[in-house]
Parts: structure tokens; sequence; C-alpha cells
């Protein structure tokens, strides 16, 4: 059997990775005697069971997908496991293959960086973009105006979603499995009531973060047009007014107060209660 191309294997693994947010890496990485994949072969498993990539097929490669599937259902760390190509084994995990060898597998549960979307690409938006690199967040920018998805403004590897005013389409289906955190700093009440009401739309299973920006008069405006849109708030964590109290209003310091708010999330105990924020932000427009 000749030994697969590594490249492409990583390559899908990092497309998966885009998509998925979570994948098991397998790698041969001991084998003795007759065994059916060499050392270093590669294989990918996603959350939902599908792989890419080759062990050396057979029983063998379909028990370590069988254990790496379960490691990402559980979010069990990654682990080095033994299997044996006999109908027995003492140690480790028999195959019920007759080779007579054995191997070693890596099984890395590997995560992406969760994905902050921001919905607006003005000057708060490209602000809290540049600082967001440096906490290690991936950047989605969504918005209508050609001029605010220029590449230019945002840091390298951000990408961009083209919506138009209503945000009809769903700019969230490509990403529904990642971990999400959302600004939604766009221009203007309505522009903001139509990002939120897109994100309520795609009901994404993993959002970890969901803030708007503006004044509280603004707020509860946006509040009411989303539930005339017969959608429910009641179902997420708004943050709004987003960001910590820190004090400034220039748009570094907004993101800045945003990006902390969304740190402070990202490392809290899953059932943590989040503290009440009483921060006002200027709107951009009225």
């Amino acid at each position: 059997m000749a030994l697969p191309r590594i490249e492409e294997v990583l390559a899908e693994a990092e497309r998966s990775l885009k998509t998925w947010g979570r994948l098991a890496l397998c790698q041969i990485v001991r084998a003795e005697g007759s065994t059916p994949g060499k050392v270093g072969w590669k294989l990918i498993v996603r959350p939902d069971g599908t792989a890419a990539g080759n062990l050396g097929g057979g029983a063998f490669e379909g028990l370590v997908r069988t254990d790496a599937a379960a490691k990402l259902a559980r979010g069990a760390s990654s682990e080095i496991k033994r299997y044996y190509f006999t109908e027995q084994a003492v140690k480790g995990e028999p195959t019920g293959m007759v080779c007579g060898g054995m191997a070693e597998v890596f099984l890395e549960v590997l995560a992406a960086a969760p994905l902050l979307v921001i919905c607006g690409g003005g000057p708060v938006g490209q602000a809290l973009a540049r600082a967001a690199v440096l906490a290690g967040f991936d950047l989605l920018i969504a918005d209508d105006r050609e001029e605010f998805r220029r590449f230019e403004l945002f840091p390298d590897g951000s990408e961009f979603a083209s919506v138009d005013r209503e945000y009809a389409g769903d700019f969230l289906a490509p990403f529904a499995r990642r971990d999400l955190f959302v600004a939604i700093v766009s221009r203007c009440w309505e522009t903001d009531t139509a990002a939120l009401a897109a994100v309520l739309r795609a009901e994404p299973p993993h959002l970890r973060y969901l803030g708007l920006m503006g004044s509280r008069r603004k707020i509860e405006r946006v509040r009411a047009e989303v539930a005339a849109r017969s959608l429910d708030l009641a179902q997420v964590d708004l943050r709004a007014p987003i960001g910590l109290p820190i004090g400034g209003d220039s748009p570094g310091e907004i993101a800045i107060s945003i990006l902390a708010e969304m740190i402070r999330d990202r490392h809290a105990a899953p059932d943590a209660p989040a503290p009440a924020v009483l921060r006002e932000v200027v709107e951009q427009d009225a």
C-alpha cells in the first residue's frame, strides 16, 4: 500500500478545523512486526465520525476511527494507544486481525481558535479585529458595504462575509459548528437589528458570546424590532451595552472593553453566571 500524501491529510485537517472547530489527528508513531500501516501514516476523524487519510484500512483503522470519535464526543485529551494485530491481547487493544504485529497511534485532539464574528467593518470593528488577533481569535467580518470589507483594513487571515443590508442570507452557516463570539458594532440601529436577527435565526449551537453596541435607547429599539420579527432574545445572553465598564469612548478603547469581556467569558467556567454590566457606548450614528 502506498504511503498516503501527508500534505493532503494536513490540508484537509486545516479545512475541517475551520468548519468543525475540533477533530482528531491520528498518527502511527510506533510499529513492530507485520502491520497494515507504517510509522508516519495519518488519519483525521471529524466529530461526525467521517474521516480522511489512511492508517492501513481494515479492522485496525475502524477501531482507531471509533476511538477517535468517542474521544471527540467526550471532550477527552490526547493519548497514545496501542493496537495489537492479533485476536487477543494482554495489553492494548486487540484488532482481531492476524498480522501478528503491533502499532501505537497518537490520538491528538485538535481545536480551532474561537471565531470572532464582527458585524460592522467601521472604526470599532477594525480596532476590535486588530486587538482580537493578539488574543488568539480567528476573524470573520460581515458588512453590507464593500468598502468596509477590504483586506487592507483588517489583519492578515481575516475572512469576509458579503451580506446585504438585511443580513438575509445565513452567513454563519459555514462556521455553525465553531465556537462563536459575535460583536454587533454596525453603523446604525437598522443594520444592528438585521445582524442580531440573523444570528438568532441561525441558532449557532456553540455561541459563546453575543454583544450589541449602542446607547440604552438604541438597544431598546433594537430589542423591540427583533421581537416584532417573532425572534426570542430569551434564548441568548445578549450583552448590551457591549463590553466591560472600563471607561473611554474612542474606537480603540471600546474595542479593548469588548475584547476584555470576551476573554473573561472565554475562560469562565461553563455554568458560571456573568456579572451584570453597566456601561453605555456612544452610538456611531443616531
